[in-house]
């Protein structure tokens, strides 16, 4: 009977061997499948020492133990010495799930692949890079078989160190790693759940509130509590609006449980909150089919534990009003039109400038029309967001007038109407070779995936 034996030499990991020959040697390697380009960088990467890149992953829950970040640290500098490596970059993701591929590090070291910075990729254990099978394998082949890339673990067999029986266990591990994670989901949603059903609040204490000496029941703020109530009847008057209503709570030194200026947006949060009824929320967790979370699964509201800050009738007159305010909108909306729209920025936020690729509306002013008095005016969102900019509501007809009495001052050159017309005329002329282009790569392909499918014996014009 052949015997599987796990045999350890020095300045090497555990190997697995077996008396059979799983591997035909008449069968390309995927190093030899590489492109003639790719197999001379990896050749060439023998003859010096091995570049590691080590990924860390840490999900908030794995905090504690071996899974810590600089748990998983030092095994990898161990490892990596122990094979006379040395260790390129280190790429870290914290309070991250290994469900999710789109985790900054992990992105980094995607790219940084791309550019074959380093050999091979070393993990503490398969699960850090993936606990979603098929993200895992997506990522494995793209590194192995693309880049010429090495992936490794220090605690547990692979294909890169043991060949076909690492695959195997590689392979197990993996399903393995799914298996744990959408478990550990079932079993934290009932608990979610089943705190809900026991009258506990399962996020962080909101504005009014914070957590006892139990950690589990909330406890109201007596100081923010009168904040929450101030915020409340000044709505229900009907003479505030959310954004007047924030400047009332800023102006009486009230400030946001993150520590910043109360917005309309955070008051609004506030005012159709059942928690200030004694209530608490809950709402079943859903996902999309492309990984993002789904928010249309419906809201349970059941009795908490905690005390109320509000009465019922207060909150019934905060839906009055509401309700009132809404109808409103809906009767003038479409009577709303601003000459500026989406042309109007902040001085104030735009002497900061950032990157225009990663903040493309940074800076720029919206319109909104009020709903009591019906003046519109240009906000910026900065100011309305988080109180980060100082500049304040400007009504839409002081810049209208001044732009307006800008344009009427200029005197276009005479032949303007000409040079428009033959603007215009080149932009369609130009569009429609654009999509004329389009149409032609897409018959391109067709004929292509027909040819290579058998469906033409002979490439025809399609055209």
């Amino acid at each position: 009977m052949n015997e599987t034996t796990n045999v350890t030499s020095k300045n090497s990991q555990p190997r697995f061997f077996t008396s059979l020959r799983f591997r035909d040697l008449s069968v390309e390697s995927p190093l030899q499948q590489l492109n003639p380009i790719k197999q001379r960088k990896v050749a060439t990467r023998k003859e010096k020492q091995m570049r590691y890149a080590a990924y860390l992953r840490v999900s908030s829950e794995e905090q504690v133990g071996n899974y810590s970040i600089e748990a998983q640290r030092r095994a990898n500098i161990t490892w990596v010495k122990a094979q006379e490596g040395v260790l390129a970059k280190t790429y870290i993701d914290e309070a991250e799930s290994g469900r999710k591929a789109d985790r900054p590090g992990f992105q980094e070291m995607r790219r940084d692949a791309r550019k074959l910075r380093f050999d091979a990729v070393v993990v503490h254990k398969f699960d850090r890079f993936a606990r979603n099978r098929t993200d895992a394998l997506a990522i494995k082949s793209l590194l192995r078989y693309d880049y010429g890339i090495k992936v490794l673990s220090v605690t547990e067999p692979s294909e890169d160190s043991d060949g076909p029986i690492g695959a195997l266990i590689e392979g197990i591990m993996e399903s393995v790693a799914e298996w744990y994670s959408r478990n550990l989901g079932a079993e934290v949603r009932k608990g979610v759940k089943e705190r809900h059903n026991q009258g506990i609040h399962n996020r962080q204490p909101p504005f009014g509130y914070h957590r006892g000496e139990d950690k589990k029941a909330l406890v109201v703020n007596a100081e923010e509590a009168e904040g929450v109530r101030l915020a409340f009847n000044a709505y229900a008057t009907g003479e505030y609006s959310y954004t007047t209503v924030a400047d009332l709570l800023n102006e009486h030194g009230y400030r946001s449980t993150s520590g910043c200026l109360f917005s309309r947006y955070t008051v609004r949060e506030i005012l159709r909150n059942r928690i200030y009824l004694g209530e608490v929320r809950y709402q079943e967790t859903r996902w999309n089919t492309d990984g993002t979370r789904s928010f249309d699964a419906p809201v349970e509201w059941n009795d908490g534990n905690h005390n109320a800050i509000i009465e019922q009738d207060l909150w019934d007159k905060i839906e009055a009003m509401r309700g009132k305010r809404r109808s409103h909108r809906q009767d003038t909306k479409s009577y709303n039109s601003y000459l500026l729209r989406g042309l109007v920025y902040c001085y104030s936020c735009c002497s900061h400038p950032l990157d225009e690729a990663d903040f493309p509306s940074w800076g720029k002013m919206y319109c909104r029309t009020h709903s009591g008095h019906g003046v519109s005016y240009y906000y910026c969102s900065a100011s309305q967001r988080a109180g980060t900019c100082g500049q304040k509501s400007v009504p839409v007809d002081i810049i209208d007038k001044q732009v307006v009495s800008a344009l009427m001052s200029l005197k276009p050159p005479k032949n303007w109407r000409d040079n428009v017309v033959e603007a215009i005329s080149e932009a369609i002329g130009a569009q429609d070779l654009e999509q004329r282009l389009e149409q032609i790569r897409d018959t391109i392909k067709r004929m292509d995936f027909r040819w290579d499918n058998g469906f033409i014996t002979d490439k025809v014009d399609y055209m």
